[in-house]
């Protein structure tokens, strides 16, 4: 299994910074299925948003399965092509550590609890002291 950079159904964020910082442009991004298949009722052409007037646009996609998503933003000439792939899964490297994180410390919590455990136990095994 390989990395994955993003989780089904998260926000993907998509962006473009346009040659020369060039404002007032109007970008398209393309979004294709991992089958490369253009699905235009569920993933429509997005049109990206400018910052401010910084030449650099921003807007974002869910992606509803796995694989590996590919966009195409461009001017709405045509022109300034940029293609991107996005790795996604059900899990992503994210998730996976924040998984391990929890994992770690039940174990510790569990390692607390034999420790107390054990303490008990040998508290019950000391024969009393004869005077």
């Amino acid at each position: 299994m390989s990395n994955k950079e993003y989780k089904v159904g998260e926000v993907i964020p998509l962006g473009y910074q346009a040659p020369g910082k060039e404002s007032g442009l109007i970008i398209i991004a393309e979004i294709y299925l991992p089958s490369l298949e253009k699905d235009i009722i569920n993933f429509p052409d997005v049109t990206l948003l400018e910052v401010g007037s910084s030449g650099t646009y921003r807007e974002s996609f869910v992606p509803n399965d796995s694989g590996t998503w590919q966009v195409i933003t461009h001017k709405d000439d045509g022109s300034g092509q940029v293609v991107k792939n996005y790795s996604v899964g059900v899990h992503n490297v994210h998730s996976v550590g924040e998984a391990i994180a929890d994992v770690v410390s039940d174990i510790t919590d569990m390692d607390a609890k034999i420790i107390a455990i054990d303490t008990k136990v040998s508290a019950l095994e000391t024969p009393p002291m004869a005077f």
